[in-house]
């Protein structure tokens, strides 16, 4: 069966999504004993715990491919869990690459793959669609689907319900519409899950940048930032911390922005997030320079020249990625 464990890994959309998003792997690789019943597949085990070790360590590629080998074998197996399985690894994988056009191919497939079956709607790959199609740019399209996940007929669990707020609360600030943001953050509640904690937080400091209250953006920001670093959920952290360093900048705070665009920069240079990295450096030198900040400065740019030789090593090497994902 698909389904959402709360891990802290993923959030992950291009921009603001991209650091928001709770998706995760299915529960591949347990570590739980096996319970008797009837024998289970050596390789497609393997391969699933093979593909999750891969993305716990960050190489997503790999993760990918072992995804593509479990989900070959789960053809081979004609297992549809298992196929489901494969595709949303596969799917979440190739998003957090920002391979959005071959995730959403993915995910049409298991949509056939759930028709042929009989199974109807999945809420899980309606989120992770609506997730993508917003990551894309078709923020309407997502929209619609956000409503269809909210309705009725639909069985989504708790926890996607309350991304699903999230993502319509960004969708919202996106197109400036306060009133649905307003409506997001109210439908979020109070959370106790820390991820969904920081959602509200992330939503709120939108809703103070779209009303010009600098500070307040700055300190939900922060605030964000701080829960999505107790989730270890470090991809989402940079994207906030990031949005931090906009609202400093607003607020007139110009030497704590250059220190938050910074800290996200170098995160992001460590996880791979080689363009959101270099833009995020760029304007910590940029603003560090102006301010007379010579030590964030000279650390920008000493991080802007390991992208230059990544970028290098990147050029001479056809067909392969960076090494820090590896």
């Amino acid at each position: 069966m698909i389904r959402f464990l709360h891990s802290s890994h993923l959030t992950g959309f291009i921009g603001l999504l991209m650091a928001a998003a709770v998706l995760t792997l299915s529960g591949c690789g347990s570590s739980a004993p096996r319970q008797k019943g009837p024998p289970i597949d050596e390789d497609l085990e393997r391969f699933n715990r093979a593909g999750r070790l891969a993305f716990d360590k960050g190489r997503l590629q790999q993760a990918a491919s072992f995804y593509r080998k479990a989900l070959d074998r789960a053809y081979l197996r004609d297992d549809t869990a298992a196929i489901l399985d494969a595709q949303y690894n596969l799917a979440i994988c190739l998003m957090n690459l920002q391979a959005y056009a071959q995730a959403l191919v993915v995910v049409e497939h298991a949509n056939t793959e759930l028709a042929q079956a009989g199974l109807g709607h999945s809420a899980d790959f309606l989120f992770l669609e609506a997730t993508l199609l917003h990551s894309s740019g078709d923020s309407d399209e997502a929209w619609k689907m956000t409503e269809q996940i909210l309705s009725a007929p639909i069985q989504a669990s708790s926890v996607i319900k309350s991304k699903t707020h999230f993502l319509r609360g960004l969708i919202a600030s996106k197109q400036g519409d306060l009133d649905q943001l307003r409506a997001a953050i109210a439908a979020l509640g109070q959370p106790q899950q820390i991820q969904l904690r920081a959602d509200r937080q992330e939503l709120v400091g939108h809703l103070a940048m779209a009303e010009k209250n600098w500070d307040a953006a700055v300190e939900a920001f922060d605030a964000a930032t701080k829960l999505r670093r107790e989730a270890l959920d470090y991809r989402g952290m940079v994207k906030v911390l990031a949005l931090a360093g906009n609202a400093g900048e607003k607020a007139g705070r110009a030497k704590e922005a250059s220190t938050r665009y910074l800290k996200a920069g170098r995160s992001a240079v460590l996880q791979g997030l080689l363009d959101d990295a270099r833009r995020w450096l760029n304007r910590a030198e940029q603003i560090a320079y102006s301010t007379g900040e010579a030590q964030v400065a000279r650390e920008a740019r000493t991080y802007l020249r390991q992208l230059q030789e990544l970028a290098a090593t990147s050029a001479g090497s056809p067909g392969k990625k960076a090494p820090l994902l590896e």
